[in-house]
């Protein structure tokens, strides 16, 4: 083989190592711009599911409630369950059952989302709520809420609260 020939075979076989290096990075990069518009779409999506599960929480929406949660759906409640009754964890009967009715705030809660925040499947709330009672008296309380998300329904949520102002009201509650 010629030196000529030789040094064209390795020119090319150089060129074809710098083109496929230049393009492989610009393929990679739209792939991982693609991925990300895509993540920050399901941080959006799973948003809007907290959103509109908060309301019907806060109407008692049982049977929008139920389309919104999975199978297996879990609730954690903050606190010892001998100091308050509804401390622990419970299942979804045990959740749709609590939001049954509306027989406590029989005018209708305010339950306002401060602020929400989505990583990965899950999503972080701070809300307040307010109502007034069926005895009269008024209710009011901060919550943090720690939603996991599968398949675009809720499958965990977690709740934080002051468990003093919950545990006076469910003590305000006649008993039945």
């Amino acid at each position: 083989m010629t030196i000529k020939l030789k040094t064209v075979l390795i020119a090319v076989a150089i060129s074809t190592i710098i083109t496929s290096c230049n393009q492989s990075p610009k393929n990679e990069q739209l792939n991982n711009i693609d991925k990300l518009k895509t993540y920050k779409m399901e941080l959006k999506e799973n948003k809007k599911v907290i959103q509109e599960f908060i309301v019907a929480m806060q109407n008692s929406n049982v049977d929008k409630l139920k389309t919104m949660i999975t199978d297996d759906f879990s609730w954690w409640i903050i606190g010892k369950p001998e100091y308050l009754v509804t401390a622990g964890e419970h299942d979804k009967d045990y959740f749709l059952g609590f939001f049954k009715g509306g027989e406590l705030f029989p005018e209708g809660p305010e339950f306002k989302i401060i602020s929400i925040m989505a990583e990965d499947n899950k999503v972080a709330t701070e809300a307040t709520f307010k109502a007034k009672t069926a005895i009269g008296t008024f209710y009011e309380n901060t919550y943090h809420f720690l939603f996991i998300i599968e398949n675009g329904k809720v499958k965990r949520m977690k709740e934080y609260m002051d468990t003093f102002s919950a545990k006076r009201l469910l003590e305000s509650i006649p008993q039945q």
